[in-house]
């Protein structure tokens, strides 16, 4: 008895999904049917053909306007909420342009930004205006600064660089040289200065 509630149960769930697909049919201008889902279907290719060619020929008139464009700078006065989880994605900002020469204005518009792009009220991002049209704008995302990568490990400004190795232990010279493994490779990296380098060198060794 319980397989053919089942199965019963599940017929019903698939009428009632044919009626609601019916009703956003006859919603949305379409005649019900399959002839009305086929005009749904295309109707929807058409629409984001639409869309791939506004992408394609948005991103060819950024990279006119980068290769011929006026050079300038650009302050975010305010901004959307980033939609992170692609590549790119697109992004409503509010700049503050300045270019040499010329009054600084205003212009709020989309942008495609990669989501590598670190962003901010404030952040000053260096752009290029189209010399015929001053309301559009490429931003140089190649030269703009970009975000830390995941698990990257960076010395906080002012602080002196990575904190001092820890004191040896008495174990003796096995651990001395391990230590100074691993208090070489801040000095390799910048981080610690051939002078603080040295002192921790004496500390380790006892000297």
């Amino acid at each position: 008895m319980g397989l053919f509630k089942s199965m019963k149960d599940l017929s019903s769930l698939t009428k009632e999904a044919k009626q609601l697909q019916r009703q956003q049919q006859l919603e949305a201008g379409y005649k019900p049917g399959f002839g009305g889902q086929m005009q749904q279907m295309g109707d929807m290719i058409s629409v984001a053909k639409d869309q791939v060619a506004d992408l394609t020929d948005s991103s060819g008139e950024r990279a006119g306007i980068l290769a011929d464009g006026i050079g300038g700078t650009a302050t975010i006065v305010g901004m959307g909420t980033p939609a992170r989880g692609a590549q790119w994605f697109n992004l409503d900002l509010d700049l503050e342009v300045n270019i040499p020469g010329r009054q600084a204005y205003r212009v709020a518009s989309q942008f495609m930004v990669p989501a590598s792009a670190s962003l901010g009220q404030g952040m000053t991002l260096p752009v290029k205006v189209d010399q015929s049209d001053p309301a559009k704008i490429a931003i140089d995302w190649d030269s703009a600064p970009k975000g830390p990568a995941v698990g990257e490990v960076r010395p906080v400004a002012g602080s002196g660089g990575f904190a001092p190795a820890p004191a040896p232990s008495a174990a003796g010279g096995g651990d001395h040289l391990a230590d100074l493994e691993r208090l070489a490779k801040p000095r390799d990296s910048g981080a610690l200065t051939d002078a603080e380098f040295e002192q921790q060198k004496a500390k380790i060794l006892g000297s």
